[in-house]
C-alpha cells in the first residue's frame, strides 16, 4: 500500500556544507552565553557588583585617596572580605542551578531518582 522512497533526498544540499560551525571557540562561547541566560541575572549582576564594588575600595585605599590611614586600612579589609563574598556569590549562583550539567549527568539523576 505505502512505499517508502528508496533514496532520500536532502532538504539541504551538499554545496551548502562550507556553512557548517567547525570553530570550537565558537560553539563554547555560544554554551556560556545560553548557560549565562538560564542563571538568575539578578543575583549574578550583584554578586558582579559587589566584586567590582569591593576591587574599587580597595584600590582608592591603596592609591591613598581614603586619608585618615586606620579608616583607609578598615575599608582595604572590608573591600577585601566583599570581593571574596561576591566571588563565592558568583560560584555558589552558578554551580546551584546545575547551569555546568550534562546532559548525561541530569539523565542518570532522573534515573536514579526514578527508581528510588
Amino acid at each position: 500500500m505505502f512505499e517508502e522512497e528508496k533514496e532520500k533526498k536532502p532538504l539541504v544540499g551538499n554545496n551548502l556544507r562550507q556553512f557548517d560551525i567547525n570553530s570550537h571557540s565558537d560553539t563554547r562561547l555560544s554554551e556560556f552565553w545560553g548557560k549565562l541566560h538560564s542563571i538568575n541575572g539578578l543575583h549574578f549582576i550583584s554578586a558582579l557588583s559587589q566584586i567590582f564594588l569591593g576591587i574599587a575600595v580597595v584600590a582608592l585605599s591603596l592609591i591613598n585617596r581614603i586619608q585618615p590611614l586606620w579608616l583607609a586600612t578598615v575599608m582595604t579589609v572590608l573591600g577585601s572580605i566583599s570581593t571574596m563574598i561576591g566571588l563565592y556569590f558568583v560560584y555558589s549562583t552558578v554551580t546551584r542551578n546545575g547551569v555546568f550539567d550534562s546532559l548525561l549527568h541530569k539523565a542518570i539523576k532522573r534515573v536514579i531518582s526514578s527508581q528510588n
